[in-house]
């Protein structure tokens, strides 16, 4: 029997603790999370999406990623604080389709600045 333990799965594993938002769970605009983003998995389930990944506390939390919350953590580092808040569902200013639209922020200014006193911060 092979020892899993000492390797890292391929395309499409997902080893977290648990999802944001969790299966079936409804989202209301204000609802958020916040976590230092740790590592991108890509290519994740049926859709092949992209899947970022928080430390919450002691817990690794998975968030789906959609083309708002691609775009967004393409400019973010891993390593950064980052603050995710859902928005609601907005309207595309081409073809008025609607979609669901999030907030993101990053946080402190380098990793390791966690203790650091941040006024702003989350």
């Amino acid at each position: 029997m092979i020892d899993k333990n000492k390797y890292q799965e391929v395309s499409g594993g997902l080893d977290v603790d648990r999802t944001w938002p969790e299966k079936d769970q409804e989202l209301a605009p204000g609802d958020g999370i916040e976590g230092r983003y740790v590592e991108k998995k890509t290519g994740v389930g049926k859709n092949n999406s992209n899947v970022y990944v928080l430390e919450v506390g002691t817990a690794k939390v998975g968030v789906w990623g959609s083309t708002v919350l691609d775009t967004k953590f393409a400019n973010v580092a891993i390593g950064k604080m980052v603050a995710i808040e859902y928005l609601g569902e907005a309207q595309s200013k081409q073809g008025g389709r609607s979609y669901k639209d999030y907030w993101l922020g990053q946080g402190i200014l380098k990793a390791g600045d966690e203790e650091a006193d941040y006024p702003d911060k989350f």
